[in-house]
């Protein structure tokens, strides 16, 4: 790839043609950078986000998910509201609890 002042300009190929651009998008997996959710058993979904139901609860009891770990959707506004959703969850299921 060829850049100015890290602007895109063209991609060079290893048989020297040249297609000039101006964006470049890719595809990259999705990775956790911890392997916690891993050792407390939560499930993943084929993409590698932690399953979780309606409610952000994950397939281990007592375990709740959201935001970017859990969904397509990468964005402050998403990882709000599923945390509120989480939350709610979470407090619901503490408030049932017998001690």
């Amino acid at each position: 790839m060829k850049h100015k002042e890290g602007y895109l300009e063209e991609v060079i190929f290893t048989d020297g043609s040249k297609i000039p651009l101006k964006a470049l998008y890719a595809k990259l997996p999705f990775e956790h950078h911890c392997d916690i959710l891993v050792s407390l058993g939560c499930e993943l979904t084929e993409h590698g986000f932690i399953k979780t139901d309606n409610m952000q609860k994950t397939t281990t009891p007592g375990v709740f998910a959201c935001g970017d770990n859990s969904s397509f959707m990468r964005s402050v506004a998403n990882a709000v509201a599923t945390g509120n959703v989480a939350g709610a969850a979470a407090n619901k299921e503490l408030c049932e609890t017998e001690f």
